[in-house]
């Protein structure tokens, strides 16, 4: 279990570590990829689609991400 909090708890990953749980999450997606890959269930140019989904939708996320977290401090931000 403390394995798995390893990837993305900010407490136990070193300040030299990534701590970015997207770059995490679609590596763990790309890997779950070429898994299905080398048993045959995909074939190299599904996985190769897929791929260019996820870093199209990652990247969405991440912009989404970045909105709220714009709005939110504009409105929470004191004057200095």
């Amino acid at each position: 279990m403390s394995a798995l909090r390893n990837f993305y708890d900010s407490r136990t990953v070193p300040k030299s570590g990534t701590r970015n749980l997207v770059t995490t999450i679609t590596g763990i997606i790309i890997l779950l990829f070429q898994i299905l890959v080398s048993f045959g269930v995909l074939s190299p140019e599904q996985s190769q689609s897929l791929g260019e989904y996820l870093t199209t939708l990652s990247g969405a996320i991440q912009t989404i991400v970045t909105v709220i977290t714009a709005v939110i401090l504009m409105f929470k931000a004191n004057d200095a």
